[in-house]
């Protein structure tokens, strides 16, 4: 019989990690090769999800969130007999390190299979950063296995960690259905949308690392010879929205920063495939959904160099280096100047985005939970 899959699903879907979990474990049950799928988290918040996945599926609540000392201390008590002998998938660093894997072998089907993402936690520095590094060791060695969507990421963690060696699989991420359709539904053309008024799309919670510092100055560039084109910034709202708001004061185009959150799956796939092009800024990340993902709904992608956005938009997205917004103004200025130009960026992007599936992702994925991981 096919064994259970027991997911640790505490994190909120609107982030990029909320995204990977659910589109993974809707794909995970159309696989068809667990048998049953259990989804710990927020009940009332998973269960629309539950509705849309295959087989049997069935979700505990539990009121931990992401960073909850609860995590390592109650998950063997709390969720562990939930489902005797199930493969157990932790999606990020912060998982439990007891469970009823205590005591079992390194390679044990019991053990955990975790997803690492990055780094970006442990090399802030600080008191954070030292807490952050002593969770991720317990939670290696509790561990059989584990996956990252990069090579960049693998390489960052097994140079950090070198335990990590030959225990790492790499498994790109997939991209959102919602902008396949847009992409599909929109052709390409030799002019740029019609969006009234014009805009630039930034997707990125309002977080230092994802330097939208530099999308506002780019934009800020741009604004001065276009007084109708907006910039739209979509993401999660942190207490650092407050210094990207007065940095587009101090540069005069404030009123014309549009700050969107919680936009639907469909939304943001519209919001994509309306945009003149797409600013992708972050200074580090260990996948980078949001360029394949407009560049899937038919929009033009221009990003700082970053290893793990180098990897994953090869060719088909323009690049900049890190926190040059000159740069980044001038590739959007080539495009308006360039339709042709930018039809070619969008078909090339279109093309690149295909290969990404959550279907092959969770192939992948699933080879790891049921044979512990691997090189």
């Amino acid at each position: 019989m096919p064994p259970r899959l027991l997911i640790d699903a505490r994190i909120p879907h609107a982030a990029g990690l909320g995204r990977y979990v659910r589109e993974s474990a809707l794909a995970l049950a159309q696989l068809g090769r667990f048998g049953e799928i259990v989804l710990v988290g927020d009940g009332d918040g998973w269960e629309p999800t539950r509705r849309e996945m295959a087989g049997r599926v069935r979700v505990h609540h539990v009121p931990w969130r992401r960073h909850d000392l609860r995590v390592p201390l109650g998950w063997r008590r709390a969720v562990a007999p939930l489902a005797p002998g199930a493969v157990t998938w932790f999606p990020h660093w912060d998982a439990a390190w007891g469970g009823a894997w205590n005591g079992a072998a390194p390679h044990d089907a019991t053990r955990p299979v975790t997803t690492l993402h990055d780094l970006i936690l442990v090399e802030r520095g600080g008191v954070g950063a030292r807490v952050v590094t002593a969770w991720m060791r317990r939670v290696m060695a509790a561990s059989r296995g584990f996956v990252t969507g990069t090579r960049a990421s693998h390489d960052a963690f097994v140079a950090r960690f070198p335990q990590l060696a030959g225990r790492v699989t790499i498994v790109p991420h997939g991209v959102s259905p919602a902008c396949l359709a847009a992409g599909a539904a929109a052709p390409v053309e030799t002019l740029p949308p019609t969006s009234s008024p014009p805009y630039l799309l930034a997707v990125a919670t309002k977080r230092p690392h994802k330097r939208l510092e530099v999308a506002i100055a780019a934009f800020a560039s741009l604004a001065a010879a276009d007084p109708v084109l907006r910039l739209v910034l979509v993401g999660e709202r942190t207490p650092h929205l407050t210094v990207l708001t007065a940095l587009a004061k101090r540069l005069g185009v404030a009123h014309r920063v549009d700050d969107e959150a919680g936009l639907s799956d469909e939304a943001l796939a519209a919001r994509y495939a309306g945009a003149e092009a797409v600013l992708v800024c972050s200074q580090a990340e260990g996948f980078g959904m949001v360029p394949l993902e407009a560049m899937a709904a038919g929009a033009p992608v221009v990003a700082t160099r970053h290893a793990a956005t180098a990897e994953v938009v090869g060719d088909a997205a323009a690049l900049v280096p890190p926190d040059d917004d000159a740069a980044m103004a001038a590739v959007v200025r080539r495009w308006r100047e360039a339709p042709a130009e930018r039809a070619a960026m969008v078909r090339a992007g279109r093309a690149h985005a295909a290969r990404f599936t959550w279907a092959r992702s969770a192939e992948a994925l699933a080879n790891c939970l049921l044979a512990g991981g691997g090189a």
